[in-house]
């Protein structure tokens, strides 16, 4: 394989590793309680993302890539750990490729027993997976 050759891979690879969409947190954390999102960095950018979220807790994201993510489905690994909808938050964001604003795809997710799952973000414009935390509530004692 030639040198050359290599650098057009890895720039496939780059280039391919960049199109995900990105997603970030719409909604605070209610008054005590754990409601973040993190972005998990590798060499090529953001790798996945990590959610930290209050049992009884929700926390609203948006999903980007240039204007909003289209036809945007989302799936719990574990509805029962971590509940997934899709959302509208009636968020307008400028629209980087034509002006004006458009509306953002959103979801929630929601915190309905601790523990640990994944959500999938599936979009026309990529994937997204997030690993997800459920804390218990302020005051539960552990089982």
């Amino acid at each position: 394989m030639s040198t050359a050759h290599i650098a057009v891979v890895g720039f496939v690879v780059a280039a391919a590793a960049g199109c995900a969409p990105v997603l970030e947190a719409e909604s605070p954390a209610p008054p005590g309680r754990r409601a973040r999102l993190d972005r998990v960095e590798g060499f090529w950018g953001v790798k996945s993302y990590r959610v930290e979220l209050s049992q009884g807790a929700a926390l609203a994201v948006s999903c980007q890539r240039g204007p909003s993510c289209e036809h945007m489905t989302v799936t719990s690994d574990d509805p029962a750990i971590a509940e997934v909808r899709t959302a509208s938050l009636a968020l307008l964001r400028p629209n980087l490729y034509g002006g004006g604003a458009t509306t953002t795809a959103e979801l929630v997710i929601v915190g309905r027993a601790p523990g640990v799952t994944h959500v999938h973000v599936h979009a026309e414009q990529g994937d997204r997976d997030v690993a997800v935390t459920i804390i218990p509530q302020p005051g539960t004692p552990p089982t």
